[in-house]
């Protein structure tokens, strides 16, 4: 690789304007940056190669070359290490580069830069949709629950469902022949069930623990890390973990459907006024723990069973677009991030 005899390498050192930063820790994070002007002349951090182009090397052709899938691939087969897979600095130096004259690298670059903008402007207008489109969904389930007509009334929520507790299961009772299926923590997304499975109890258990089988559509909450980033973790059982054995720190809410209907209180769990009862009563800066007691004792509003019902269908509708639209935004983000590595594959092979 083209830097000069006196390109830094990454220990601590000053950098300069234009110099490129290049993360040697997971470097397919693709955590690549060009040092601006006004950080000219300071201290570069450890964790990083620092690439000093010489003149016959225009340093953004070399920036845009960092992120080819040909050489990012070379860095991912080099990576060592499991927790903090890295690359070392011998694996930077050896790579090769080719590079036409300077004149024909000012040209490509030109035509990267200008199709790049345009990408970052077409994803930034993709992300901006996608957020609205969520902020929607989650700005009409809210009123649901904060402009109530008449009629509604709060009960406890185990004065309206069932709620079971999941059973201590050992680790050493799965494996991978077993019969029986289990919904764990694992398996309990942001208002999504996650089929996967990383083993299965024995087939006497189903008969054995038959008061912690689930049936499908059953709702159910994870009590341990209860909150995660993305929201709470509260899912209902699909078709293929019907008759599933249920987990430890995991809750099952039943609704008792002469009072409420399944849907309206999935609904409801998804609501944020149910996000705001868990984060008061768990330590978000631990992992977040839910209790039992306190799951059983969260109010529940809800009206009479055919409003349930006209609120339940209405929410689905809604949130079946917005997962339409989510779709196609993801498309659109997808696509444009194969053109960016289209365009790079067309300008280091000669194509573009």
């Amino acid at each position: 690789m083209s830097k000069g005899k006196d390109a830094p390498s990454r220990a601590r050192r000053l950098v300069r304007a234009n110099d490129i930063l290049f993360a040697t820790i997971r470097p397919t994070l693709q955590r690549i940056a060009i040092v601006p002007d006004h950080l000219d002349q300071q201290v570069c951090s450890t964790g990083y190669f620092v690439l000093r182009p010489l003149a016959e090397l225009n340093h953004r052709f070399l920036f845009y070359w960092l992120f080819t899938p040909a050489f990012m691939d070379e860095m991912e087969s080099l990576q060592k290490g499991a927790s903090y897979p890295a690359v070392n600095d011998s694996d930077v130096r050896e790579q090769f580069i080719s590079f036409p004259p300077l004149v024909e690298q000012q040209r490509i670059v030109g035509i990267l830069d200008e199709a790049f903008d345009g990408i970052a402007t077409a994803k930034a207008n993709a992300e901006k949709n996608l957020q609205n489109a969520r902020a929607l969904f989650e700005s009409h389930l809210q009123s649901v629950f904060t402009r109530r007509g008449d009629g509604w009334i709060d009960q406890p929520l185990d004065a309206i469902a069932v709620i079971v507790n999941g059973f201590a299961f050992k680790s050493g009772d799965f494996s991978q022949n077993g019969a029986a299926k289990c919904v764990k923590i694992t398996n309990v997304g942001i208002r999504e069930f996650v089929c996967d499975s990383d083993g299965k109890l024995p087939a006497h258990f189903m008969r054995e623990y038959s008061g912690f089988a689930l049936r499908s559509g059953s709702i159910v909450m994870a009590l341990t890390r209860t909150i995660i980033a993305g929201g709470l973790k509260v899912a209902v059982v699909p078709e293929e973990f019907d008759g599933a054995l249920l987990n430890q720190r995991v809750a099952a809410i039943l609704p008792r459907e002469n009072l409420v209907s399944p849907s309206f209180l999935f609904t409801y769990l998804c609501s944020q006024n149910v996000v705001d009862y868990v984060k008061d009563r768990v330590n978000t800066l631990m992992q977040p723990n839910l209790s039992i007691v306190d799951l059983r004792a969260m109010p529940t509003p809800f009206p009479a069973m055919h409003e349930q019902r006209q609120i339940a269908d209405r929410i689905a509708l809604l949130r079946d677009e917005t997962q339409r639209l989510e779709s196609l935004y993801q498309r659109k983000l997808t696509a444009l991030d194969e053109l960016k590595k289209s365009l790079l594959h067309q300008a280091f092979s000669g194509a573009l």
